[in-house]
């Protein structure tokens, strides 16, 4: 049977007892590799956005800290009226398209802007309700 070379010794020295790390050796298209011109447009847009979707995250936040809206949203919640929980938030004035899911323990927020063919970003805020 025809086995690699042992990397135990090398012949040549001072390499004696280590190879030669792969990490000397870049592949080949390492230094072929073309990129296209940077463009920031989608990003800017995306950046953008996602300032109104922090904007309305801190919104919900603030809304969710009054006692009387988030008994209220949990209460809900727990009965499983998730048309009742959408009103509630419908109510905070918040611009973007809110889409809650719930269980025993955790809330889950996800923040869409309201353009949906210029989906470029989205934001999910998970909140502990329960143990």
């Amino acid at each position: 049977m025809n086995y690699p070379p042992s990397y135990d010794t090398f012949p040549y020295p001072p390499y004696d007892r280590y190879p030669i790390p792969a990490v000397y050796y870049p592949a080949y298209w390492v230094w072929d590799r073309d990129f296209p011109p940077v463009d920031t447009k989608v990003l800017s847009h995306s950046v953008a956005t996602s300032q109104n979707l922090l904007r309305d995250a801190s919104l919900l936040i603030q809304k969710l800290a009054d006692p009387a809206i988030a008994s209220q949203l949990m209460s809900n919640a727990q009965k499983g009226n998730q048309k009742e929980v959408e009103r509630i938030i419908q109510t905070f004035g918040i611009e973007s398209i809110i889409l809650t899911r719930f269980t025993p323990s955790v809330v889950h927020f996800t923040i869409d802007p309201r353009v949906p063919e210029k989906q470029c970003c989205e934001m999910v805020l998970s909140l502990k309700w329960g143990k």
